[in-house]
């Protein structure tokens, strides 16, 4: 059986799980109530869920922001490709990859005492765990959030414009603003977003498409993304445009260069 097949449609013997059924029904909601904010009980059920999401040797190596505060969700909407939905949104997570805890912790035990150096910074491997950890609380707090009823849009854009998110949210050496969830109360019911399946789980090894897969593949996204599909392949030709040539998309390289050197505290963004 091809990887495909077996993927595009729930296993009847599921058709009832409700923590798979959450999953399957959870959209990206960018129009909130503004009559129905969420709860305390429910921030708390999303917070919570979101320390119990995997982490690379329960180092728990993020942090997240919780952001409520109307003059700052204004300014990140602002900074965040000017989305004025963010100012909108009722409540905001911003999930930093986070080793400033550690390099603190190992400083306070004088662990590097001996070393001529000091504490060597944290480089490349523990940035590629610390997103892990990460991505694992921000995608564990998105299902949470809908099985309390509430809806979430990622906002990935929180890594542009670095010097200024640095200064707004009091950003230290050794992190970097991974990722920002907004969570509100739905407006109103949302459709399904649809999902490409096509050259999407491949068995053993990696595989490149050949011109089949790739016709397959073109064909999908176009019926999927229609009526805005108006011509053969016309969701690639989006995508290349309005995402891969676009001036936030050049914002977001300059900047996570920013934030990457941010984070081996050789180019800190604030003194």
């Amino acid at each position: 059986m091809e990887p495909e097949s077996r993927y595009r449609e729930m296993p009847a013997c599921y058709n009832d799980n409700e923590t798979l059924a959450c999953i399957a029904r959870r959209s990206s909601t960018r129009a909130f109530d503004p009559m129905r904010p969420p709860t305390e009980e429910q921030r708390a059920a999303v917070l919570h869920a979101a320390s119990r999401a995997p982490s690379a040797g329960a180092m728990m190596l993020y942090s997240i922001i919780d952001i409520q505060e109307r003059t700052t969700l204004e300014r990140l909407a602002v900074l965040c490709d000017d989305q004025p939905f963010i100012a909108k949104a009722p409540w905001a997570l911003v999930f930093v990859v986070d080793y400033a805890k550690w390099m603190d912790l190992f400083a306070a035990l004088e662990l590097a005492a001996d070393e001529p150096r000091g504490i060597r910074p944290p480089g490349r491997g523990e940035l590629a765990i610390a997103a892990q950890d990460a991505v694992a609380a921000a995608q564990t707090a998105v299902i949470a959030a809908e099985a309390v009823g509430l809806g979430s849009c990622y906002i990935g854009d929180v890594v542009e414009n670095a010097e200024d998110v640095a200064e707004l949210l009091d950003l230290p050496p050794y992190t970097l603003p991974l990722s920002m969830l907004v969570i509100g109360t739905p407006a109103k019911e949302r459709p399904v977003t649809p999902h490409a399946v096509e050259n999407l789980v491949m068995s053993e090894r990696y595989r490149r498409a050949d011109a089949a897969t790739r016709a397959a593949q073109v064909a999908e996204m176009d019926a999927l993304y229609r009526p805005h599909a108006t011509e053969p392949g016309a969701r690639v030709q989006d995508i290349y445009h309005r995402k891969h040539m676009s001036a936030f998309m050049a914002e977001m390289d300059r900047s996570l260069a920013r934030w990457c050197a941010n984070w081996t505290g050789e180019g800190s963004l604030r003194v």
